[in-house]
């Protein structure tokens, strides 16, 4: 008796957008029907993905950068600071169950908007980039579970 390969699972729309998008490229350069635009139509959903990873990327970026000025700006901490941190972890969380693929690529897009987020704190704190790159840690001093974790904030 042969045995029957297990079913792919293939990712829908509504459970993993990201993947979904993944999926659908790849099962588009597969097939080719004829009367498509290929190139263009793949390189679309190509772009839908990534600008999922890009969006995780952004919001990451704007929460760091205001737990780095909440941590090293004490005094100076404002109500729309507790704001951005608050709305960008619903963001983040927002986006990872809209498309849980991306729980795979958080550490890789943690580390791409750590950078950014660390320059522009500097910036806002009005620190020059010696002084940005001595006060504030590189690389990020918090693990990827605390910076989304709504009840983690920097001493």
């Amino acid at each position: 008796m042969s045995q029957q390969p297990a079913p792919v699972s293939i990712p829908t729309y509504d459970t993993d957008y990201c993947a979904w998008a993944q999926a659908q490229a790849a099962a588009l350069r597969r097939l080719r029907p004829a009367g498509l635009d290929w190139s263009n139509l793949v390189e679309e959903l190509d772009d839908m993905s990534r600008s999922e990873q890009r969006a995780l990327e952004s919001h990451l970026a704007v929460l760091m950068a205001h737990l780095l000025k909440w941590k090293y700006q004490p005094r100076k901490r404002t109500l729309s600071w507790e704001t951005s941190i608050e709305n960008s972890r619903d963001e983040i969380d927002e986006l990872l169950k809209r498309s849980p693929s991306l729980r795979a690529k958080l550490a890789e897009s943690l580390l791409v908007a750590y950078r950014r987020a660390r320059r522009v704190a500097g910036t806002e704190m009005k620190l020059s980039k010696p002084a940005r790159e001595a006060r504030l840690p590189a690389p990020c001093e918090w693990s990827q579970e605390q910076v989304c974790d709504p009840d983690f904030w920097p001493d």
